[in-house]
């Protein structure tokens, strides 16, 4: 029923395209500088459009903002149509023209995803060799960032091997969100650096110790979950799709925010549903995001410390009560929070070790073999000097990928 919605939703926006007189698709880079607010006034549309949402659905369009690349429908007269701006990886807001108005939702992005594997000798460097061979930079970042902890780049030569396995999600012909690598390894100097990832989201090396060891700190003294953190799910009882990206966390008005780990505050005032926030940048492109707060203290362009106070929470925005949402994003792609926050680095234990070995032994001897033989790569690519071998899909299935 589902599939069948998207499909339909699709259908309708390309035929859109195509029947409406001078109508143009318009294929862009969202302005990280714009709010959905500003975007709506750009076409004079009523920003009292976003109080037709619910609660969590208005405080979820504060988060359009980042990097991200949405689609347009515009008429030839610049009315525009239809749009698609994605909030995140799985879902994305809706806004369209009818006989009566506009009308805004939050529907699921439409997407494939496929499990890929790149295969490739090193000529420059890793992560050159990847942006120009694979044409995929952010593959090329994610592998960089994630064999940092357990790889000295200056040492590589020319000539060692690289294989990735990775998932990569598609839309509409065009790579969707940051590459999530499920396994990596770069042959140097005659050895093989693996890294692989568990079921817990984290990074280890082959023999499960955890490779980052940097974790943020509590964004309030005491945590009390009052609601967890949820990418997308389809509501029972509401018959439509829910997202929360980040943590509330329970507290008196007026307690005080500490800044999750040391980074330059990037945005401190009103933004939308989410009330008033601080948002602040950090390394490795992470960024932790402080809403509904009572009163903000640190100021844009200041640098803070891990643990220092920012703000006092509250209930500024569209709020039930006083609490703290606490919300965290890798290249602008929302991450559960708790993640980072509640982990040890003692790496595994007990059963998880034992999962983890055996998956990493049927893991590895598959990449060996990979290595060994030089098999073709599959990947996605639209790039006419690189060719993909269709029965290789059908052969690293059959092994398990």
């Amino acid at each position: 029923m589902k599939r069948i919605y998207f499909l339909r939703l699709w259908l309708i926006f390309l035929a859109l395209s195509i029947f409406t007189f001078a109508a143009k698709v318009k294929y862009s880079k969202w302005d990280r500088s714009v709010t959905f607010e500003q975007y709506l006034q750009n076409f004079h549309i009523d920003k009292k459009i976003i109080n037709t949402l619910d609660r969590d659905d208005q405080a979820l369009i504060s988060e359009i903002g980042y990097s991200q690349r949405y689609y347009e429908l515009i008429a030839s007269n610049g009315i525009l149509l239809q749009a698609l701006i994605p909030i995140g990886e799985e879902l994305q807001a809706h806004l369209f023209r009818t006989h009566t108005g506009y009308k805004l939702e939050i529907i699921p992005i439409a997407y494939q995803k496929d499990t890929h594997i790149a295969i490739l000798s090193v000529d420059k460097s890793p992560h050159l060799d990847i942006v120009n061979k694979i044409k995929n930079r952010r593959l090329a970042n994610e592998f960089t960032r994630v064999l940092k902890h357990s790889v000295n780049f200056r040492g590589v030569q020319k000539k060692d091997k690289i294989v990735i396995v990775y998932d990569q999600k598609m839309r509409l012909g065009q790579p969707l969100g940051v590459p999530d690598i499920k396994v990596a390894m770069l042959e140097s100097h005659g050895k093989k650096n693996y890294v692989f990832k568990h079921s817990d989201g984290k990074y280890y090396s082959a023999n499960g110790k955890a490779l980052v060891q940097k974790y943020m700190g509590k964004p309030l003294n005491h945590i009390r979950i009052t609601s967890r953190f949820t990418p997308r799910r389809w509501h029972p009882v509401l018959h439509k799709w829910k997202a929360h990206h980040g943590v509330d966390l329970g507290a008196k008005r007026g307690t005080p925010i500490l800044a999750a780990a040391d980074g330059k505050v990037i945005y401190s005032g009103w933004m939308g549903g989410y009330g008033k926030v601080i948002k602040i940048q950090h390394e490795d492109n992470y960024l932790t995001l402080y809403a509904h707060q009572s009163r903000l203290k640190a100021k844009v362009g200041q640098y803070v410390k891990k643990g220092t106070i920012i703000g006092y929470t509250g209930n500024s925005g569209r709020s039930t009560g006083p609490h703290l949402h606490f919300g965290l994003y890798k290249n602008g792609r929302p991450i559960d929070p708790m993640r980072l926050v509640k982990f040890t680095t003692d790496g595994l234990t007990g059963k998880e070790r034992h999962h983890f070995l055996n998956r990493k032994r049927k893991y590895t001897k598959i990449i060996n073999k990979i290595a060994e033989e030089n098999l073709p790569s599959f990947i996605w690519n639209t790039v006419n000097d690189i060719y993909v071998l269709p029965k290789m899909k059908t052969y690293y299935k059959n092994r398990g990928w």
